[in-house]
């Protein structure tokens, strides 16, 4: 009983440093912040951060980390699915994580989020590419494909977090099904010539 009430305390505190620090980044930048700074707003003492994480990047880093991981469990689960489907799914994910995403896709942080991010995209797309639409071979000029298409994807998606979530979702996933659809009919035309 000792051990679960322990690691209970143990989420708990690292959800509050999570949470404190994504309030910060809402004005300041990474770099601005301190330790006891972020300490003294969630009410936690400095040695309990210590305890936890190696400094203030360890913990971003930590957090950027367990978001690209759910993000590709998403597309792992969910590829083969319809566009619509698809990227309701994603934008749901944002949607039950605003303040985090605000966080990650923002200009406050390292600017290492969107690199790995598209990194991520770009490789799944090419894997659901070529298994959905029977590709046989990667060519440069997929490759050119897949970067257009996954850096329009993250463009709108940033714009979207940036403007407070202001435009509707469905609008937004109906943008990209469309954009997806008329991809897929531009490559598959490119592979027959």
């Amino acid at each position: 009983m000792g051990m679960e009430n322990d690691d209970r305390r143990v989420r708990k505190t690292k959800r509050a440093l999570r949470n404190g620090l994504t309030e910060l980044m809402v004005d300041k930048n990474l770099r601005n912040i301190t330790v006891r700074e972020l300490t003294d707003k969630v009410d936690i003492h400095r040695a309990t951060f210590y305890a936890h994480y190696m400094d203030i990047y360890d913990l971003y880093e930590q957090m950027e980390n367990a978001v690209v991981e759910e993000l590709n469990d998403i597309i792992m689960q969910n590829y083969s699915k319809p566009p619509i489907k698809f990227y309701t799914i994603l934008f749901e994910y944002i949607i039950e994580n605003k303040q985090l995403c605000r966080m990650l896709f923002g200009t406050k942080g390292e600017g290492r989020f969107l690199i790995r991010l598209n990194s991520l995209f770009e490789e799944k797309c090419i894997v659901t590419w070529c298994k959905e639409w029977g590709i046989s071979e990667v060519s440069e000029e997929l490759k050119y494909n897949v970067r257009y298409h996954v850096q329009g994807c993250l463009a709108i998606i940033s714009r979207w977090v940036e403007s407070d979530f202001t435009h509707p979702m469905d609008v937004l996933v109906k943008i990209l099904a469309d954009i997806d659809r008329s991809m897929e009919s531009y490559v598959m035309k490119k592979q027959k010539a």
